[in-house]
């Protein structure tokens, strides 16, 4: 068995550089993958193995000197391709936090903070339980399956050493921005009506009966009216997650140039 030279191996290592900065961008804010909980090894890990299987596929990079000016600024293009990428997918459960914070707001729960293990922040025991809740939904929906096939065609749609990341393309992530506030609308608008109906009716009621202790007999008819909402905003998260998603990866699509 003849064994590589140095040259052969410093190609080797030259070729598969720039997709695995790509891809570990994509890891470092995608979902699930990007997680807190996910230890940085497994992500690196993950990285090199998605990087040796789509690696055969991809055409032959330009020969540079890793150490170079140009293979630095290459680089840094190519981990903002797949940091974008990830973004514009993380974005979708974003939202998902966002829509249990403003539930939880007019239950009166927004006091009840734990840490989040997917971002290390505090966030309301409603957002967790519906983060949890949408994850487990894009993992039996094999939505990590699609973003790494959506991670292995953006090569196909943006060549390793293309052109640089344009403002034209960036601004397809900075429209993602208000989708973070319309997908948390949509999640959080019936219980959002429900509890402002609750809190108009106990508004009524304590005018008319001004000695009535409103937080005694408010407080839990609108935890009440909540907990029942979200009982019946449980069987419809499938298909508003495929429609956020859906949406989410043609925005990927269209800032990969497809």
């Amino acid at each position: 068995m003849i064994a590589p030279t140095a040259d052969q191996l410093t190609v080797l290592l030259a070729s598969a550089w720039l997709p695995f900065v790509r891809v570990s961008g994509a890891m470092l804010t995608a979902p699930l993958f990007g997680a807190a909980y996910v230890p940085t090894r497994v992500r690196i890990l993950i990285s090199v193995f998605v990087t040796v299987v789509i690696l055969p596929l991809l055409p032959a990079p330009p020969v540079m000197n890793l150490i170079g000016y140009e293979a630095i600024l290459l680089a840094a293009n190519e981990l903002l391709i797949g940091i974008c990428m990830g973004f514009i997918i993380q974005l979708v459960f974003d939202a998902i936090i966002l829509a249990g914070q403003m539930i939880a707001m007019g239950m009166g729960l927004g006091f009840a903070m734990m840490v989040d293990p997917q971002r290390g922040a505090q966030v309301p025991v409603l957002s967790q339980f519906l983060l949890i809740f949408t994850m487990l939904l894009f993992v039996a929906m094999n939505g990590h399956i699609d973003f790494l096939a959506l991670l292995a065609k953006s090569f196909q749609y943006w060549p390793i050493a293309g052109e640089t990341v344009s403002a034209d393309q960036l601004s397809v992530m900075w429209m993602r921005g208000a989708e973070l506030f319309t997908g948390a609308i949509r999640v959080a608008i019936p219980a959002v009506v429900a509890l402002l109906v609750v809190q108009l009716a106990v508004g009524i009621v304590s005018r008319a009966a001004p000695t009535l202790n409103l937080f005694a007999v408010g407080f839990p008819i609108a935890m009440l009216i909540g907990f029942l909402v979200i009982e019946r905003l449980i069987p419809n998260l499938l298909p508003l997650l495929t429609s956020m998603l859906g949406n989410a990866f043609i925005a990927a699509e269209l800032f990969l140039g497809a």
